[in-house]
């Protein structure tokens, strides 16, 4: 069973945080973000917990869905992550094709994408998201992205961005080190709130 008041806690901590007056930039940090995650396991369900995370991870991807698509119109394989990750909570395919055929998507663009402007890169950061939002549904265990003790996204760097700020980043048009002058500073605190306030009790909902 949820502890709601507990979740309510740490969405409260969070909105406090993108609202803090030293916080420009207007991140939702990974600490907080994971206090989150920890709130919405469910020690008695791990199935739910399970979909309850990739769901979250899923509604991140749509909300910039749109990103990739200005940059590669008619390009599908973005919205092929999204379908190879439904397969996953369904049991319809292997884990581990699945999560070879993530990577070689990453890789193709990675190779495609010779230019980074305004309109790739945030291309780029939505597809990162919807790899590692296969990669994640490729493990059922409910405290995958919990048992960590990292607390900044952008320690993960290089190799590993986790899905949700990826697409913060994807709206922002930049990670989180990079100066408040690049960044469109308005987009990543709408997507925080809209995270926190919709996205959020959506998978809860569920």
């Amino acid at each position: 069973m949820l502890n709601e008041n507990a979740i309510d806690e740490a969405i409260d901590s969070g909105k406090r945080e993108i609202h803090d007056a030293i916080n420009a930039k207007r991140i939702l940090s990974l600490r907080l973000r994971r206090q989150i995650w920890r709130a919405m396991v469910d020690p008695e369900d791990a199935d739910a917990t399970y979909r309850r995370r990739v769901m979250l991870q899923v509604l991140c991807v749509r909300q910039v869905q749109h990103l990739w698509d200005r940059a590669f119109p008619n390009d599908g394989r973005a919205e092929e992550m999204m379908a190879i990750t439904e397969q996953l909570i369904r049991r319809q395919i292997f884990p581990e094709e699945a999560e070879l055929q993530s990577y070689d998507f990453l890789n193709e663009i990675y190779d495609e994408v010779e230019n980074y402007d305004s309109i790739t890169q945030p291309a780029v950061y939505v597809a990162d998201a919807s790899v590692h939002t296969v990669v994640s549904a490729c493990y059922r265990n409910p405290d995958y992205n919990t048992f960590s003790t990292r607390t900044d996204d952008d320690e993960l760097l290089p190799d590993s961005l986790e899905p949700s700020y990826a697409c913060a980043s994807a709206a922002a048009g930049a990670l989180n080190w990079q100066p408040v002058e690049e960044t469109d500073v308005a987009a990543r605190r709408a997507f925080w709130l809209w995270y926190l306030d919709e996205a959020i009790p959506t998978v809860l909902a569920r």
